[in-house]
């Protein structure tokens, strides 16, 4: 009998990747579903040796000791510790973790640069979604752009700047590194630049972007921050409602005064959509396709985590 292998949701692993599967010999099962129940996935999990978590469902402790058999857990993100929170079971149980790092990091940059320009031009308040008819807006040739976290998404962003002739594009890191971009001591990055860019992860810590931090940025400037949980939501609603900041980002807070603040002052998606292409879907499907077959079949693979 083949090894069987079971892929949730219909978004992120392609079709093309299962008949890869296929091929390398293996039965593949879908669960056409983006967040499974823990009973549903208990029940698809029954006889598979692999786990292809292609929705947003978690891989609990629960679950993890409600199932058998399983060898390896294959994730299409980077930060693959949000969808284990039952990490430590499976590495009791010996299965192994893959990942998908930094597929989408050119599409996140994308949405970054995107969402900089509209607010730069005030897109949102100059076309139908505004009342404004007619006003001068800046350009990025009279901005200087600061980049807070120059990893994989802080690089291709940069470099979406620098491509547009933003001079200068300035960064801090905590690991300062040699690239074509300027460092900067981050306090002095963070009052001197039209534009700042949190690219900072979930391990920066909880409270990263603090008070400390946005009361040393300039008047008018505009910034975003890439992870929710490094963000003090409460002191950038205060610096946008006092008018003295602009923002932008990837996911809506749940407090509804944030949709009461107005276009010019603040941007943010529904749903969390900067890593959502079809490219950076593809590519991390390509990568935990072959990542599966490699782990199941020699236990050995460049993105296992675990």
């Amino acid at each position: 009998m083949k090894n069987k292998i079971l892929v949730t949701d219909s978004l992120f692993i392609f079709d093309e990747h299962i008949q890869t599967l296929k091929d390398a010999g293996f039965e593949v099962e879908r669960l056409d579903k983006p967040s499974a129940t823990e009973d549903e996935l208990v029940s698809a999990l029954e006889g598979k040796v692999g786990y292809i978590v292609g929705g947003i469902e978690r891989v609990t402790e629960s679950l993890l000791k409600r199932v058998d058999g399983l060898k390896v857990i294959g994730l299409t993100a980077t930060a693959w510790q949000s969808f284990v929170p039952g990490a430590e079971i499976a590495k009791n149980k010996g299965i192994m973790i893959a990942n998908t790092p930094h597929a989408n990091a050119s599409a996140v940059a994308e949405w970054t640069f995107s969402a900089s320009l509209a607010m730069v031009r005030n897109l949102f308040t100059l076309g139908r979604t505004g009342k404004d008819t007619f006003k001068t807006s800046p350009g990025f040739g009279d901005l200087k752009v600061g980049i807070v976290g120059l990893g994989s998404i802080g690089e291709h962003l940069a470099q979406l700047y620098k491509d547009i002739n933003v001079k200068p594009v300035t960064y801090w890191s905590h690991t300062q590194k040699q690239t074509d971009f300027e460092y900067q001591e981050i306090d002095e990055l963070l009052s001197s630049s039209d534009i700042v860019c949190f690219c900072v992860s979930a391990d920066a810590g909880a409270d990263f972007v603090n008070a400390e931090k946005l009361s040393k940025m300039k008047d008018g400037a505009i910034l975003t921050v890439l992870s929710d949980a490094t963000l003090n939501k409460e002191a950038l609603y205060k610096e946008l409602t006092s008018g003295r900041l602009r923002a932008f980002l990837d996911w809506t807070p749940k407090d509804e005064r944030w949709k009461d603040l107005s276009l010019e002052t603040f941007y943010c998606s529904n749903e969390s959509a900067a890593y959502n292409t079809h490219y950076a879907n593809k590519v991390a499907s390509d990568w935990i396709t072959e990542s599966m077959i490699n782990l199941l079949k020699t236990g050995e693979d460049k993105n296992r985590v675990m």
